[in-house]
């Protein structure tokens, strides 16, 4: 890992409605290094989804500022060097899975060349390649979620956002996409962001682990994950693991509730 390659600096972030103002995230500090793996987590509500979103340009910090690379997030978006993956793949049914992939490079008016894996070749990486020329409906949902992150690292993202990309997912299926995209992260060296619910994805995936806290969210704690990569799962079994998990469950709901 090297320099800073995105840093949130004391964000806040509030939505105001006819009756009142939401206060989602509350002078927010953050860094990520090039090449990191970040897991956000906390309850429902705490504005981890804020956040990404925020990362990405799709909406603006009420104070504060975020920059990528040393510039505003609008510059890395303009130049495609994000890639979003949402709970929900979003697949446009009527494309196949090959077409699917290929949509953010004809949006963008690009061939796919720059130094960019084509779409076959992304299609390789996700281990859909029998399935090119397949329809989302004659997908699974784990098929599916694959696709979308394809599709999502078509333009060779700098930076890949994942707002709980397998939270609709079996454990098992859910276990063994962790894995698939661990195995893609390593490959690609994007900066990762994943946001999750579950403390056991956010230790197996990630460097770094950012505990926010409940409405408003803030910054309860960040754990570093000291877990060697790369990752397996039978690592899940290990004290060294668990040790973790109880790190985070102290920081989520305070070590005497945790022990309860």
């Amino acid at each position: 890992m090297s320099a800073d390659h995105i840093v949130v600096d004391h964000v806040t972030k509030t939505f105001v409605t006819k009756r009142r103002t939401i206060v989602a995230l509350d002078d927010v500090s953050l860094r990520f290094e090039s090449g990191e793996f970040v897991a956000l987590i906390g309850p429902s509500g705490c504005g981890k989804s804020t956040m990404l979103r925020l990362i990405a340009d799709i909406m603006e910090p009420t104070e504060g500022a975020i920059t990528i690379d040393n510039e505003p997030p609008a510059a890395a978006r303009r130049d495609h060097r994000i890639g979003f993956v949402f709970q929900d793949p979003t697949l446009l049914a009527w494309r196949t899975v090959i077409d699917n992939v290929r949509l953010p490079l004809q949006i963008a008016g690009s061939s796919g060349e720059s130094g960019r894996q084509t779409p076959e070749e992304l299609i390789e990486l996700v281990g859909l390649h029998s399935f090119a020329n397949a329809y989302p409906g004659q997908l699974s949902g784990g098929m599916r979620q694959r696709v979308a992150i394809a599709r999502a690292l078509a333009l060779r993202p700098d930076v890949l956002l994942m707002d709980e990309p397998f939270g609709a997912l079996d454990e098992i299926t859910r276990q063994q996409l962790n894995m698939e995209l661990l195995r893609i992260w390593v490959e690609t060296r994007t900066t990762a962001v994943l946001v999750t619910h579950s403390i056991s994805e956010a230790v197996l995936m990630a460097d770094r682990i950012v505990v926010l806290s409940a409405h408003p969210g803030r910054v309860a704690q960040i754990i570093n994950v000291t877990l060697e990569r790369p990752r397996r799962i039978d690592q899940m079994k290990t004290q060294g693991f668990f040790a973790i998990e109880n790190q985070v469950r102290d920081a989520l709901f305070g070590a005497e509730a945790a022990a309860s």
